[in-house]
């Protein structure tokens, strides 16, 4: 893949530091004042928006680096 980053690779990261978090996906649209089928579409579809990932990084202390380095290697 070149070094690019898949959707569907970010898709499976969102979702298991969500998972290792022990949060449900209402629970974290609750905290991040969305509807609970944006976070399924997140964590199904993948996103091209790094406001996405700095979000999903905010909310659970981690590095956007590290889930844009950990979705590449995600394939």
């Amino acid at each position: 893949m070149n070094g690019q980053i898949s959707k569907e690779g970010l898709a499976r990261v969102l979702k298991q530091i969500r998972v290792e978090h022990e949060l449900t996906q209402q629970e974290l649209a609750d905290v991040l004042y969305c509807d609970i089928r944006q976070i399924r579409r997140y964590e199904t579809e993948g996103t091209d928006k790094l406001t996405v990932v700095n979000m999903y990084a905010q909310q659970f202390n981690i590095n956007s680096l590290s889930i844009l380095s950990q979705a590449q290697g995600a394939f």
